[in-house]
This record gives structure tokens, C-alpha cells and sequence, in this order.
């Protein structure tokens, strides 16, 4: 937070989930805001905040415009800081964004609150939608803006906006591509089938830069990393040359995809050097059908082995409960499969339900 600055024109409110947490797509939308990114300025806050002192800090800056992230974990918050920011100073632009409030849009209690919507990725039509406002005074421009995926190629990266706070304290998350190829129900990636990979050179000049400032600590938000194999052990070499005690980098695999060339360099890791997100969500094979979730138990089980038993890969493996047709003793039956392979970490999750989520259906 730039605490210097005593007028923005645009501020991005982040309400993250804890102090520990980054805001990535405000640092995004403000990365990819051209002309007005010296205009502009990121706020966080955690969930802890009281929507009056939010919005006190808000309006110090007297900002013409302000956008606000809504996701599942804070559109409670989100939703009474809209409703204070507009009864105080109903002539702010309120611009709403994130995949809380893309989906069933105009159903939700804090779109009364909104002049404007960015339904989808903003980096592009954010910046526009801004300068519509503040270079020509716009008016009239449509509530509810639907926005295309981008083209990855095209946009700025945001890790310059990592402060040495940031860099010192919290979680660094990094993406090397966006999609999923897999239409698993109660997933939003399932939405955006086509997975786009950032340029590596940009992308590992980025990392360079974010290692000589004393990053360590990379987690991967991609949906899909080993999806391309090769691609997967370019990071993985990169990030090995260039290994500083205290490294740590986490990615969320699919599991029964591990190439032996792939098992092979994470070998060559050291310990304490990768976690895996491994999303099993249940071993039920008729429930994985009915949710469109791939699912070779027989490959996964080995697959989970050889990571257990060869490598030194810190295992964090999930598991939802609630998926539609999971009853209590199929779910006793899967978590104690899940058990048996020794995983270092089990999260489970209860099912929630996501906006726009094709689970919906059931």
C-alpha cells in the first residue's frame, strides 16, 4: 500500500482472507492500467476490518473511482462496504470484479450498490471501462461489462507491484498459465477449457527479478501445472539453478499424470523444495463420473507412491465432502484410501457452492 500518495483517482480495495494473503488480480488489474497506473493505487485489508474504517481509508484518497474483488470468502464484507462507500459519497464510480459476482450477477445483494460490473478477466476491459470515465466523462456506459478471456501474451505482469513487505511476509503467488482442459462440476476453471501459457521469456525474466529481491517461498495458482510436461520441467529446472536455501515452490498437479522424465527431475529436488496440491476429491468412481472429473484410481495410487516413497515432494492432498451422490460411507471409504498412501497433508473441503459452477445442474 502506497501510504504516501494523498489523492488516487482509482483505488483497488482488496479484502483478502488474512494478512498472510496477496491480492494476485488486483495486482493484475493495476499492472495492466496503462495511463492511469500512476492514478491509481492498491488498498488491502484483511477480513478483520470494520467496513467504517475501510471506507474511511478509502475515501482519504478522494478517489473518482473505486473496484472492488468480490469472491466467495469476502462478498459478506464486500457487500457492506459497497452499501457505506455509495451512502457517503454516492458520486464515486463503484466498478465490481472477481468470480463472486460474474456469475448470477444481478441477483446478489451488492449489485444494487454497483455504477459498474467487469463480469470475467478485467485486465483488459478494465482499463478501458476507466478511461471512459475520467478522460470523457462517461455516463452511460453499460452496467454489466462481459469481458472475454485474455490474451496472455498482451498483458503486464504484476510482480514488480510485490512490495519487499510482501516479499518478507506473504505468500507470493505466481501463474505460469490460465485453464483447465478438464470440466471437473464443481470447479469455476471448468468454465475456461483453453489453458494459455504466459511467454517464458517474460515469464522467467519475472522470476529472476522476484529472486534477486529475496523471494523464496512461489505458489503456482496455475490449475493444471503438469498438464504440459514439458513446460512443467522448464520451471522446474529454472527454479533448481537457481535454488537459495528456503526455497519452496507449490504447484497443484493432476495426478495420474507423471511422466517418468517428470518423475525423474522432481527427484532431482531437494528436500523441503516442492509441495504438490494433489486434488483427489473422492475416489468414488460413480461420483467422479457424474461430475465430470477424470479419475484413474489405479494410476493415482502408484503415482501418489513413487511421490511418497522416491522423491522428497511434500504431499498436500484434498478431498471435498458433499459431492452429489457421496454418502458418509463412500466418503469413510475414500479418506481412508486416501490415508493408507500417507499423504503429508489431507485438507478436506466442504462442497461450496460456486456462482456459475456447473455443479449447479444436480
Amino acid at each position: 500500500m502506497n501510504q504516501q500518495a494523498y489523492k488516487s483517482d482509482i483505488v483497488f480495495a482488496a479484502f483478502n482472507a488474512r494478512y498472510a494473503h496477496c491480492s494476485f488480480g488486483a495486482r493484475y488489474l493495476l499492472a495492466n492500467m496503462g495511463l492511469l497506473r500512476n492514478r491509481s493505487e492498491l488498498m488491502e485489508f484483511d477480513l478483520q476490518v470494520q467496513p467504517r474504517i475501510a471506507v474511511e481509508r478509502i475515501l482519504e484518497r478522494h478517489p473518482q473511482i473505486v473496484s472492488i474483488g468480490c469472491y466467495i470468502w469476502n462478498i459478506d464484507l464486500a457487500t457492506q462496504v459497497a452499501a457505506l462507500l455509495k451512502s457517503v459519497r454516492p458520486d464515486v464510480r463503484l466498478i465490481l470484479g472477481g468470480p463472486e459476482i460474474s456469475y448470477e450477477t444481478e441477483a446478489q445483494d451488492i449489485f444494487q450498490y454497483a455504477d459498474h460490473v467487469v463480469c470475467g478477466e478485467g485486465e483488459i476491459e478494465l482499463p478501458k471501462l476507466c478511461q471512459r470515465i475520467l478522460y470523457h466523462g462517461e455516463t452511460k456506459t453499460t452496467k454489466i461489462i462481459k469481458s472475454e478471456p485474455v490474451d496472455v501474451t498482451q498483458i503486464e505482469l504484476p510482480y514488480d507491484l510485490y512490495t519487499d513487505e510482501d516479499i518478507a511476509h506473504r505468500a507470493i503467488y505466481v501463474e505460469a498459465s490460465r485453464g483447465c482442459p478438464f470440466q471437473c462440476e464443481y470447479c469455476m476453471s471448468s468454465l475456461d477449457p483453453c489453458v494459455r501459457y504466459f511467454p517464458e521469456a517474460k515469464l522467467f525474466s519475472a522470476f529472476s527479478n522476484l529472486l534477486d529481491r529475496g523471494a523464496r517461498r512461489f505458489k503456482f495458482v496455475d490449475r493444471t501445472f503438469n498438464i504440459d510436461v514439458a513446460f512443467a520441467l522448464k520451471v522446474l529446472a529454472f527454479f533448481k539453478e537457481r535454488r537459495e536455501p528456503g526455497m519452496m515452490l507449490h504447484f497443484e498437479i493432476i495426478p495420474d499424470h507423471l511422466p517418468d522424465d517428470l518423475i525423474e527431475a522432481v527427484k532431482q529436488c531437494p528436500p523441503g523444495m516442492l509441495q504438490f496440491e494433489i486434488g483427489i476429491q473422492t475416489f468414488n468412481e460413480t461420483v467422479a463420473h457424474r461430475i465430470k472429473r477424470p479419475l484413474n484410481i489405479e494410476k493415482i495410487e502408484a503415482n501418489m507412491r513413487c511421490l511418497r516413497e522416491e522423491t522428497d515432494v511434500h504431499i498436500h492432498a484434498d478431498l471435498i465432502a458433499g459431492l452429489p451422490g457421496e454418502d458418509l460411507d463412500s466418503f469413510e471409504a475414500g479418506f481412508n484410501r486416501l490415508l493408507a498412501l500417507k499423504p503429508q497433508e489431507i485438507q478436506l473441503g466442504i462442497l461450496k457452492r460456486l456462482r456459475g459452477a456447473p455443479i449447479d445442474r444436480h
